[in-house]
């Protein structure tokens, strides 16, 4: 109960702490333009961007995200402005769960939520040290970012092995990488890039942004550590400081065992807005039973596909659910997690195709059977019993 009361706090407080001298947000801004193929803010990154290899990565890189941008966005943010309420739907925090470092879809569909909370089992990493890399180093690791970023692009979601192998063997070495050229795309500024896990284990110690420990009582010895990294930033032209918090974790309740803390957390961002996609299906099944019931307790909108949370538990909780898109069997090897209450819900609603892609079911350019779901609690139930 001690950790359970001190966790929260903290990790909330971490939003309000002072933005650094200009200098260093300015080198964290300039090093994600110049790995998005974006012109550079500072003039000793300037060099960087004359190498052919730079040159080569943001042509590729760029021409790219403009068929994502004008196709892609366009599509999904008409549909929000026509779907969702404006912003951030419920509350101040968009939470994201089994998201990995995507960043632009949490971001088109809730850009005003003050708050980003991300998880998935990625390691988290540090902002690249381009001003100390050998020119090979430096090519590499825009060859890096050009590969993992365009994964995303063609297909808007993720590979979890594909990426988990990535990450652990090119220059990336994690997730921050990647969120910073996906802010840069998305024309916000990185101010600052901290971590979130102590420097130590969490063996005897807190979840903190300072590295100060608080004692644990010998019989709570973790066998993991939790780890996470927050992020500020702000769009251009606004002075209003939003932040994403990634969490690097095994969320299955086995795992939670090392630090249920976590889950406390999660309950302090009610109410939350949440999103859920190409997740999956890991919430259908009886591993991820604690951290299910946590995000309906903490959910109060929620915008997912099929692979979220199962169609016939929103029912029986009381949520209004509209449905957009197609639903069809889930591709291989998850055909046992076809719905039949949410093929009802598609019959009787009979949708429109979505125009943009989401989630596992683009069959084709000219075959989209992507599904999502729309989902509105009127009222809030009273808390699934902590297991």
């Amino acid at each position: 109960m001690f950790m359970l009361s001190i966790l929260a706090p903290r990790i909330v407080a971490a939003q309000a702490a002072p933005i650094p001298d200009r200098h260093s947000s300015a080198r964290l801004d300039s090093v994600a333009r110049l790995l998005a193929g974006l012109p550079p803010t500072l003039s000793e990154h300037e060099t960087l961007a004359q190498t052919p290899a730079w040159k080569e990565h943001s042509d590729a890189i760029q021409g790219s995200w403009s068929k994502v941008r004008d196709g892609q966005q366009v599509a999904l943010k008409a549909w929000r402005d026509a779907e969702l309420p404006h912003g951030c739907p419920v509350g101040q925090t968009a939470l994201y769960p089994f998201s990995g470092p995507d960043f632009l879809n949490v971001y088109w569909l809730f850009p005003d939520c003050t708050n980003i909370v991300m998880f998935g089992l990625e390691r988290i990493g540090d902002v690249p040290k381009v001003e100390t890399m050998s020119e090979k180093e430096f090519t590499n690791l825009l060859v890096n970012v050009r590969g993992f970023m365009v994964n995303l692009f063609v297909r808007n979601y993720f590979v979890t092995d594909t990426m988990l192998k990535s990450l652990g063997r090119n220059r990336l070495r994690g997730v921050v990488p990647v969120f910073l050229v996906s802010m840069a795309l998305s024309g916000v500024e990185v101010l600052r890039v901290t971590p979130l896990d102590p420097p130590v284990p969490l063996t005897k110690s807190a979840l903190t942004t300072s590295g100060q420990t608080d004692a644990l009582p010998k019989e709570r010895v973790r066998k993991r550590k939790l780890r996470g990294v927050l992020i500020d930033f702000r769009r251009s032209g606004s002075t209003q400081i939003q932040n994403l918090k990634y969490f690097s974790l095994d969320a299955t309740d086995a795992a939670m065992a090392d630090y249920p803390e976590f889950l406390d957390y999660l309950r302090t961002l009610a109410p939350a807005t949440t999103l859920i996609k190409s997740a999956s299906y890991l919430l259908h099944g009886h591993e991820f039973s604690r951290l299910r019931d946590v995000i309906l307790d903490a959910s109060v909108f929620l915008v997912q596909d099929d692979t979220g949370l199962p169609y016939a538990r929103l029912r029986k909780r009381g949520w209004e659910i509209a449905v957009y898109g197609t639903y069809e069997v889930p591709i291989p090897p998850f055909q046992g997690a076809y719905q039949k209450g949410l093929a009802a819900a598609y019959e009787k609603q009979k949708p429109k195709p979505l125009p943009f892609r989401f989630g596992y079911q683009l069959i084709s350019k000219r075959e989209n059977r992507s599904n999502l779901m729309v989902a509105r609690l009127s009222s809030r139930p009273n808390p699934a019993p902590t297991r």
